[in-house]
């Protein structure tokens, strides 16, 4: 998040507002002058852009001393202004100097523009800021050293103990870059997919070995998981195959067991009407049984009476 510092004087000088619209507005304020713009002649801006141009031609000395067949300052590369342009046999490259903020979009498509046009590197010399990992770019610690040499603080990569190049805080000169950048020896290229930064090849050559080692690492754990997957898969399948031969013996039982319901259900309904016309014989028996026993002893009944008759007859005789 941009924050803005407010302050009681107006501030109408172009570079102090832009690093106090940044929230890294540095030193005092003085009153405003009568030019506007980045450069709007004040003792501060003017300071700047000589130790700005100072660096440019220091720079441009260091690529001639280290080796380049030809390094000019505010060149024009097809009609792009670049402020400083060096080459070396079919190598063409391009440094920036740039003493405030950088704009990341505009580095970038200056760079794009840049690479159109043939250049092979651009570089970017600026002072520290969360921008340098995001363009080649390196920071210079102070634009106005006591010295005649310049400390790089921000933008070189070292390979830390995990084998993987990550941004260090070890010091190195500027001087030392440009030599090792002129010769081939260092290179800038991304860390990861948002940051990149500079170093010798032989850094390059271990990241990108321990990244083949992490990328093989993950290759086998993806077969891994690959066959186990489709192990899964396979017992998933025979689950689901059994899983279906259950459902259809659970149907076949099903129909079965209706089958024999329904046949039960008949059986149950003979059986209800043999009983009932086994209670209607018991009945008939029962009723049957009764009637004899009624006559046998009406029978009884009779002959008594009919030897009762008989014995009176007798007596009566």
């Amino acid at each position: 998040m941009r924050t803005k510092r407010r302050s009681d004087t107006q501030v109408e000088c172009g570079r102090r507002a832009l690093l106090d619209e940044l929230g890294i507005s540095e030193g005092g304020r003085r009153a405003a002058s009568e030019r506007t713009g980045h450069g709007c002649g004040c003792a501060d801006c003017v300071a700047a852009q000589r130790n700005t141009q100072r660096l440019e031609h220091w720079i441009c000395g260091r690529l001639r001393a280290a080796g380049a067949d030809d390094a000019e300052v505010d060149a024009r590369v097809d009609d792009i202004p670049v402020d400083i342009y060096w080459r070396r046999g079919d190598r063409r490259c391009v440094v920036q100097v740039h003493s405030g903020p950088l704009d990341i979009t505009a580095a970038r498509a200056h760079r794009q523009r840049l690479q159109a046009a043939g250049i092979d590197d651009v570089l970017w010399v600026c002072p520290k800021g969360y921008w340098v990992p995001l363009v080649p770019a390196v920071a210079v610690a102070d634009f106005a050293p006591t010295g005649s040499e310049y400390r790089i603080d921000q933008g070189m990569v070292a390979v830390g103990e995990s084998g993987f190049a990550a941004p260090t805080r070890a010091s190195w000169e500027l001087r030392e870059f440009l030599a090792g950048w002129v010769a081939g020896e260092i290179a800038w290229a991304h860390v990861d997919s948002t940051i990149g930064g500079w170093a010798v090849l032989d850094t390059w050559e271990r990241h990108t070995s321990a990244q083949a080692a992490l990328i093989e690492k993950q290759r086998r754990e993806l077969r891994d998981q690959r066959v186990q997957l489709a192990v899964s898969r396979q017992a998933v399948r025979d689950k689901e195959k059994l899983v279906t031969r259950l459902h259809h013996r659970i149907d076949r039982a099903a129909s079965t067991a209706d089958a024999v319901a329904i046949t039960l259900a008949g059986v149950r309904s003979e059986l209800v009407a043999q009983q009932r016309v086994a209670a209607s014989l018991r009945a008939t028996i029962g009723r049957m049984d009764r009637t004899l026993d009624q006559w046998q002893w009406l029978t009884c009944c009779a002959m008594l009476l009919v030897v009762a008759v008989l014995a009176g007859a007798l007596v009566t005789r």
